[in-house]
């Protein structure tokens, strides 16, 4: 790899669709197209939110083995209740409860630690998030949204001067990202043992979800990210690092148009007021249904019936026993068999979603599960739009102007950057190195071929969705799962 240490630069664009990518609109981005290698099959993990996909890059394993399995999820303990993963106070607290650490597997700080090194992190997305990628090493962090009341993390924030203020204008968000991009120009790009940098923008998601796909401010959004992506890739030109430094650009989900906006708790107390179950002691959180009893199975059976039923449901998921049910999928398909004990919820719906246009053209619509009214798009289902997502990486040792023909994940970020650094990746590890981007592969990729699951015990009115998914050599992705009902 030369004669100086490998260093990784990932940047992180959240919530930017495959399809987003405009090379008109990112000049920045699209020179590290040419120069790189493009991953144009590449998949989330289910369910596509944003803490859970970004401690799959961290851990390099599905949300059933590292334990962040919504952004928002339930503990049977009654004295924690929901976890709310932006919130750097819950992910503390969770370290210290029963059901702790927040990550159950290790992240990439805390295998870098183990040879003094670091993972250094310069955002703009929420604290929780932030602070996933070096949960335990918190030394090199730099987060708009909060300083983790720690003193050395406000120090490097004071470096930089004043937070720029929330606001809309595409100046406002120029602003917040470039206080990011600041950060790794200006205190880690001359920390060598700042091995990995993560610089992780909360655009495009932001003005996609208050906006819509397709909207003018998308597109604002997606050229103040390529400026970040500029600025710091123009530093590293001026610094004489750039032949340092392996770059790899990507986004952890995609995005779909909201339909309706209704709660999956509010359709339940529907379905206790029609089914007349009021003695089925259940909670909810994101798409998430939690019992707080062992329900007799007729009576649950009755309430999966109802659920299947609406046209809002696309599929349901189950783990453990209820993944026995009529129609129901198992959780353990989509998390490699792993589910983590006291954090798993019973079962999981995935709104119905269609490939049908928005206002401004834009395929992807999802009748998502949420409160939020404010919501023009958002991501959280099996829908292949929420599924997919960018990733392109340039630099010493990936090919130059490649495209791949197999698919990848956020599993596979991990290993790949351990390979890239010539660090040992941990066994328990679901993802794989990415090879086939390799100018020197010291490995094969593995068999490609697709797989489709569907429920053990199939529906008698014919719901029936199917989890279709990519592998290769022993890693799975999730590409999208069908609609119950078809038609």
């Amino acid at each position: 790899m030369g004669s100086v240490e490998r260093r990784v630069l990932i940047i992180g664009l959240d919530g930017m669709r495959p399809d987003l990518y405009d090379p008109q609109k990112m000049p920045a981005l699209a020179g590290l197209v040419a120069r790189g290698t493009r991953f144009p099959d590449h998949h989330a993990v289910y369910p596509t939110h944003t803490r859970v996909n970004i401690s799959s890059l961290a851990t390099g394993t599905t949300p059933g083995r590292h334990g962040i399995v919504a952004n928002v999820f339930r503990l049977p303990d009654d004295e924690f209740g929901i976890v709310d993963t932006s919130n750097d106070e819950h992910l503390r607290r969770l370290d210290a409860a029963a059901a702790g650490p927040a990550l159950l597997a290790p992240a990439l700080g805390d295998i870098l630690e183990g040879h003094d090194e670091r993972v250094a992190v310069a955002a703009t997305s929420s604290a929780g998030a932030c602070i996933l990628w070096t949960r335990n090493q918190p030394y090199r962090v730099v987060n708009v949204n909060s300083h983790f009341d720690r003193a050395d993390l406000l120090s490097l924030r004071e470096k930089l001067g004043p937070v720029p203020p929330r606001g809309n204008s595409f100046e406002d968000r120029l602003e917040r990202q470039m206080y990011a991009a600041r950060a790794v120009t200006d205190i880690f790009l001359h920390d060598d043992d700042c091995r990995v940098i993560v610089m992780w923008l909360n655009e495009p998601d932001s003005s996609l979800h208050g906006f819509g796909l397709g909207a003018p401010q998308v597109d604002d959004a997606l050229r103040v990210a390529d400026q970040a992506i500029g600025h710091v890739l123009d530093a590293l030109d001026q610094s004489g690092r750039r032949d340092q430094f392996d770059v790899i650009v990507m986004s952890d989900h995609g995005h779909s148009t909201v339909l309706h906006h209704r709660s999956l708790g509010e359709y339940l107390d529907r379905a206790r007021r029609e089914l007349e179950l009021d003695g089925l002691e259940l909670a909810t959180a994101s798409d998430f249904i939690y019992l707080t009893d062992k329900p007799r199975l007729r009576q649950l059976s009755k309430l999966v019936r109802w659920i299947q039923e609406q046209p809002w449901t696309g599929a349901v998921f189950g783990s453990g026993p209820y993944g026995d049910l009529g129609g129901v999928l198992a959780l353990e398909a989509l998390w490699g068999d792993a589910v983590p004990g006291d954090r798993a919820p019973a079962l999981a719906v995935s709104p119905a979603w269609s490939d049908a246009p928005n206002e401004f053209g834009v395929p992807g619509t999802v009748a998502a599960l949420t409160e939020q009214v404010a919501l023009r798009s958002t991501h959280g289902s099996a829908s292949p739009f929420d599924l997919h997502a960018f990733l392109v990486a340039s630099g010493p040792d990936f090919h130059e102007g490649v495209t791949t023909g197999l698919p990848s994940g956020a599993v596979d970020l991990a290993p790949t950057v351990l390979q890239l650094l010539g660090r040992a990746r941990p066994e328990a590890m679901d993802g794989r190195v990415l090879w086939e981007g390799f100018r020197e592969p010291a490995g094969e990729p593995g068999e490609h071929r697709q797989t489709r699951t569907a429920s053990c015990v199939l529906h008698e009115d014919g719901f029936n969705p199917v989890i279709v998914q990519e592998r290769v050599g022993d890693t799975t992705y999730v590409d999208h799962v069908t609609n119950g009902r078809q038609g």
